[in-house]
C-alpha cells in the first residue's frame, strides 16, 4: 500500500469547494471498518463559529476564520467518523457539529467573513482554514478569543514550556485511554474548556495532517441548517486502499527472514511452516548462498513486515495463501517454483 499516493491523492479532496451529501452519508453509515461517536459539546454563546487548528492558529486568532452564517447561540454535540484500516488503524474521515437531528440533503462552501479569512483577495476571499499541527478545533469566536488570552498567561507562567507537550498531550492521551477504537495511540481528540471560563472546545485529529481544509453547512429538506462539516478524508478512497491491502495478505503481519533478506537481498527460498505462534505466520524467507551453519544460528533471522516483502517481491503475493507444508525455490530474475519433493 502507497501511502504517500493515498496522501496526494486526498489532498485534491480537502481542497474541493463542493461537496455530495452521499460522500458524508457514506461515512455515518454503518460497516465493518466503520464508526461514528459524538466526542463532546462545543458551546456557542454568540453563534458566530470559528474553525481552526487548536495548537497553531487557533490560540493566535489567525488562518482561522469566523463563518459569515451565524447560527443559534447554544451548546452542540460534536460528531466524528472514523475508518480503521488494517495498515493504518483509525483515521477521523469528517467531523461535524450537528444543530438538529435532520439528516442534510445538499451541502454548501461555509464562507468566511473578510477580515478572517485565511486569503484576502481582490477578486474573492480564499474559504478554508489552515493546518499546522495536524488538528481542528469547533469553537465559538468568543471562546476563541478567550483561549488566546489563557495561553498567553499559561505561557507567561511556563516560559520554557510546549503547550502540547507540557499540556495537552496528557489530556489527549486520557482520551484515548478512554476510548482507544476510536483513535491512534496518543489520542485524536478532546473536549476542552477554557479553564478561566468554562467554555468549551472540541478538537480533533484532521485526517493525514496538515493542509488547507474546507468548510461546509449541511442543509435539510427545509433548507435548514442542521450541521457543519469539515471533510477530512475521502472514505472510499480509504475503504478500497483497505481491500487492496487485504487482497495482498489479511493473515499475521509478521513473517520471518534472514538477515540477508531484510538487508536488501533476494529471495532464494520461502516455505510456510505450521505455527500457533502468533508472533509470526508461518512463513520463513531465505537468501541466496546460505547455508546450514547460517541457518543455525538464529540472530541471523528477523521479523519482517508480509506487505513491505509483497512491495519488494510482487510474485509471492500470489502464494502467500499457500497451505502450510508449502516451499518455493527462488531465481535471481524474482520468480518462483514450486519445490514438489516429497
Amino acid at each position: 500500500m502507497d501511502l504517500k499516493a493515498l496522501f496526494a491523492q486526498n489532498r485534491k479532496f480537502i481542497c474541493e469547494t463542493e461537496l455530495a451529501a452521499e460522500t458524508i452519508h457514506r461515512q455515518y453509515a454503518p460497516g465493518d471498518i466503520k464508526a461514528h461517536a459524538v466526542i463532546g459539546t462545543v458551546d456557542l454563546p454568540t453563534g458566530r463559529i470559528r474553525v481552526g487548528d487548536p495548537l497553531s492558529y487557533l490560540c493566535a486568532e489567525r488562518f482561522s476564520p469566523v463563518l459569515e452564517r451565524t447560527v443559534k447561540p447554544g451548546s452542540y454535540p460534536v460528531e466524528i467518523a472514523v475508518i480503521s484500516t488494517a495498515f493504518d488503524g483509525p483515521r477521523i474521515c469528517s467531523s461535524r457539529i450537528k444543530f438538529s437531528d435532520e439528516e442534510a440533503v445538499r451541502y454548501e462552501l461555509a464562507l468566511p467573513t473578510h477580515e478572517t479569512a485565511v486569503f484576502q483577495a481582490s477578486d474573492g476571499d480564499a474559504p478554508g482554514f489552515a493546518v499546522d499541527a495536524g488538528m481542528m478545533a469547533f469553537s465559538d469566536e468568543q471562546t476563541a478569543h478567550e483561549y488566546a488570552l489563557w495561553l498567553d498567561k499559561w505561557h507567561s507562567a511556563h516560559p520554557d514550556a510546549n503547550h502540547y507537550d507540557d499540556y495537552f498531550a496528557e489530556l489527549f492521551a486520557g482520551s484515548y485511554e478512554a476510548a482507544p477504537t476510536l483513535q491512534r495511540s496518543g489520542g485524536d481528540f478532546i473536549e476542552w474548556q477554557v479553564p478561566d471560563t468554562g467554555s468549551r472546545i472540541v478538537m480533533n485529529a484532521t485526517g493525514f495532517g496538515d493542509g488547507l481544509y474546507q468548510i461546509f453547512w449541511g442543509l435539510d429538506k427545509n433548507g435548514d441548517i442542521c450541521e457543519l462539516v469539515v471533510p477530512l478524508i475521502e472514505g472510499s478512497d480509504l475503504e478500497a486502499a483497505n481491500e487492496e491491502y487485504l487482497s495482498v495478505w489479511d493473515g499475521i503481519e509478521a513473517c520471518i527472514v534472514t538477515n540477508h533478506v531484510a538487508e536488501g537481498g533476494g529471495i532464494g527460498y520461502m516455505c510456510r511452516y505450521e505455527t500457533e505462534d502468533n508472533s509470526y505466520n508461518g512463513w520463513i524467507f531465505y537468501g541466496f548462498d546460505e547455508d546450514s551453519a547460517y541457518w543455525d544460528d538464529g540472530k541471523n533471522f528477523t521479523l519482517y513486515s508480509t506487505h513491505g516483502l509483497a512491495e519488494r517481491f510482487p510474485n509471492i503475493i500470489p502464494l502467500l495463501h499457500s497451505p502450510a507444508g508449502t516451499a518455493y525455490f527462488g531465481e535471481e530474475d524474482g520468480t518462483f517454483t514450486l519445490d514438489d519433493r516429497e
